[in-house]
């Protein structure tokens, strides 16, 4: 089979896999999001995918922000998974051999991506204090990522795409 199409056809199945991990998570609603493990299967998709992972990441969270309603935001939802799936993605595909310790660093910095964006997209769409409020509920959005996605990569390894 042509890779390009595999890859695209595996691209399109994993956005349906992180629409799927964030929106039939248990939510935890936190006034102006919710917790969920849709950034481990972005984590999880990066291996997979490399870079391409952005795009996954980018349009399955982004639809999973439409069916939860909170359409508001997913034009900043696309810009900031689709990075942590860009960046997850060119950290696996340079290092794909990386330790346990390199995926935790790697998860930790993508989750300050993930909280630093949507604080940004806070305030310009509730204000300073709203948004310096909601840090705690992306903190622990970001920890339930890093842990789905360590528990989730080795797994992942295990699959070829060929």
């Amino acid at each position: 089979m042509n890779k390009k199409i595999l890859t695209l056809t595996t691209g399109g199945l994993l956005s349906a896999v992180i629409l799927l991990a964030t929106y039939f998570s248990i939510p935890i609603p936190t006034g102006t999001g919710y917790v969920h493990l849709g950034d481990g299967a972005i984590f999880a998709s990066a291996v997979l995918l490399g870079p391409f992972a952005a795009i996954s990441a980018g349009l399955g969270s982004m639809l999973a922000d439409l069916l939860t309603g909170f359409p508001h935001y997913m034009p900043a939802t696309l810009v900031i998974k689709g990075l942590m799936g860009l960046v997850a993605g060119l950290a696996f595909r340079r290092f794909p051999h990386m330790k346990w310790t390199g995926q935790c660093l790697l998860f930790i910095v993508c989750a300050l991506i993930m909280a630093g964006g949507y604080f940004v997209t806070e305030i310009y769409l509730y204000g300073l204090a709203a948004a310096i409020g909601s840090l705690p509920f992306n903190g622990l959005q970001g920890l339930a990522g890093v842990v789905a996605g360590l528990a989730l990569v080795p797994l992942m390894r295990r699959i070829r795409i060929e």
